[in-house]
This record gives structure tokens, sequence and C-alpha cells, in this order.
């Protein structure tokens, strides 16, 4: 293992510390700009994003704490407070998606027409999670903790491609604004 790699090892509890903060100052951040009357989409949608914040932010402190715990005291998580910690992270995600699609869509969509590819692909995580516990005779813990991972490639991963792609799209209304430095 290489120098730098060590030291964020030995010191990943101060790295679910700052993580966290980062995610939970952006929310704190974009709720307070979300509060400015303003005609632009990205304000308009960005509560989404900050939610996001919010609750990746608490997803990761909630790792720190257990992390923390399991240093001190030998502690292991319990399957609800893991499944909690999963819904956590499920519902960042599911907060980032929606932010793409509202600012992705051409006019201002209704919470049904949102609701519907949300709950497609969290039906499809979920699904595969059950196939994939099924196919494997898993127990519930190692269950939960392949629904972590599957998590973060089927729903994390598409939306954050999904963010940025919305976000770059906004750099037209920006530069129409005579505000391309934003």
């Amino acid at each position: 293992m290489n120098l730098i790699t060590e030291y964020f090892v030995r010191n990943m509890v101060a790295v679910y510390f700052f993580y966290g903060l980062a995610f939970f100052t952006m929310g704190l951040a974009l709720m307070l700009a979300s509060r400015r009357r303003s005609t632009f989409r990205f304000v308009l949608d960005i509560v989404t994003l900050a939610l996001f914040g919010f609750l990746h932010g608490a997803h990761e402190w909630i790792e720190m704490f257990q992390k923390i715990a399991t240093l001190t005291g030998g502690y292991t998580p319990t399957v609800p407070q893991e499944a909690i910690r999963l819904t956590v992270l499920v519902m960042s995600f599911v907060m980032l998606l929606v932010f793409g699609l509202l600012l992705l869509s051409p006019e201002p969509m209704g919470r049904r027409r949102v609701l519907i590819p949300i709950l497609g692909m969290v039906g499809l995580w979920a699904m595969s999670v059950l196939l994939v516990a099924r196919v494997l005779g898993s127990p519930l813990d190692e269950t939960l903790a392949m629904a972590d991972a599957l998590a973060r490639y089927s729903l994390a991963v598409p939306a954050a491609l999904l963010g940025a792609w919305a976000l770059m799209t906004q750099q037209r209304t920006f530069h129409e604004h005579g505000m391309p430095q934003f």
C-alpha cells in the first residue's frame, strides 16, 4: 500500500467527516440560494440538489459514527441500522436523479412525470437486489452490502451523469444572461 492510501485508511473517520461536511455545506448553500427569487430554471430546481447534499452528507456521517463505534468498542451495526443507512443513501441518489430530470425537461415537470422514471429506476435496483440475493442465497446482512454496491452503480452513476448533463445544459442560459463565469 502506498503512503497516501495508508494515510487515508488510518484517518478514515476524518475522511468521512469532511466528505459529509462538504455535502452538507453544499446542501445548505443551495437551500439558501433557492430562497432567492429568480427566473432561472436552475434556481427553481436546486432544492432537490440541496436535499441530495443533506442526505448524502447525513449518510457519510452515519458511516463515520459506525466506524468510530467499531474502532472504539468492537461494535457491528445491526441489520435495521444498516437498512436505515442504505435507505438514506438511496434517497440521496433519488434526489440527484430528480434534480437531473427536472432540469433537463423542456418545460417544468409535474410530480407524476418525474415519479414514473424514478420509480422505474428504484424498482429496477430493488429487483436486481432481490434477484442477486435469491441466486446467491445471501443472508440479510450480505444482501444489504450488495444492495449498497448495486445502488452506487445502478442509481448513483446514472444520477451523477444525469445531473452533470443537466448542469452542462444550463451553460447556454448563463451565457445568454451575460454570466459566462458560471
